[in-house]
């Protein structure tokens, strides 16, 4: 398959993340709803960041739906696979339309996923409808969706500026290449300085280099690591027992690179709501413990 032997490829979980959702015990309800597009990633491989989605979106007071949903194809536009994305794309939007029509936003954890509903499918495989433009205005990424709750008051735990549980660490952050896409300046980094304690620090590197697929590619391999070498460069200089990044895959090749277990914002903000979370937020919530 033309893989590189060292690509960073993750492991599958134990369990998908729907299957997790479907098993819990007296799920939310509330009159407030949102839709939440969780992407292959968490599904397959990083159920964990979904499950601490879940938990902040209830801690705000949103009952939290997740329609069937296949892969947003971004992997299959970047090579050029366009029939088999605009049937990815197309499947997508006919499962989230109905929401969208209710003025149910759309919410993803998935930088890469959201801005593929809002823009690149849309764009790429010239679809213009108007379920497709309806979808793609009621899509948001997750942070920028918070963002709008503190804006207009509604963020739980940001009234006083004293509501989240001290996280008292130095955290390198990463903002990844699909993010800048969306053109909402840092998001994340405006929802991590909402946490009392936490210092975080902007790497401003171009690129981690595995820019989607590309880096795991047998030809490509050494170029990836080499354009995200002062990335890791500033990870293993900050020593944080964390790194946190939007991007899934960027997330992978940061681990893989540095050595260092990188996490989604969201888990974070759970840990600071007080919720249960698992590896490798648990690993820094024992530390926090010990210090």
């Amino acid at each position: 398959m033309r893989i590189h032997h060292e690509a960073p490829l993750p492991a599958f979980a134990n369990q998908r993340f729907t299957t997790w959702l479907k098993n819990r015990d007296h799920p939310f309800k509330s009159n407030r709803k949102v839709v939440y597009f969780h992407g292959c990633s968490t599904q397959y491989y990083e159920p964990r960041v979904g499950r601490a989605a879940v938990y902040v979106l209830e801690a705000n007071g949103f009952e939290v739906i997740v329609p069937p949903q296949n892969c947003c194809g971004l992997p299959l536009l970047s090579n050029g696979e366009f029939s088999a994305a605009r049937n990815y794309h197309e499947n997508n939007v006919r499962h989230l339309v109905q929401y969208a029509r209710q003025g149910i936003p759309i919410v993803g954890t998935s930088t890469s996923c959201t801005l593929t509903l809002k823009e690149e499918a849309p764009e790429l495989l010239d679809m213009h409808d108007e379920d497709t433009k309806l979808v793609s205005k009621m899509t948001f990424d997750f942070n920028e969706f918070l963002l709008q709750l503190l804006e207009q008051g509604e963020l739980k735990g940001c009234e006083n500026g004293n509501g989240l549980k001290p996280i008292p660490y130095t955290l390198g952050y990463h903002i990844p290449c699909q993010y800048r896409g969306h053109r909402l300046g840092k998001p994340g980094i405006d929802i991590l300085n909402l946490i009392p304690g936490l210092q975080v620090v902007d790497s401003h590197a171009s690129c981690c280099g595995i820019a989607g697929t590309y880096g795991y590619k047998t030809e490509k391999y050494d170029i990836a690591m080499q354009v995200g070498a002062p990335l890791f460069d500033f990870v293993k200089q900050i020593n944080g027992p964390v790194v946190v990044c939007d991007s899934e895959t960027c997330r992978w090749q940061i681990t893989h690179a540095t050595g260092y277990p990188c996490v989604h914002p969201v888990e974070l903000l759970a840990l600071a709501y007080g919720f249960p979370i698992d590896e490798p937020m648990a690993s820094l919530l024992a530390h926090q413990t010990e210090a």
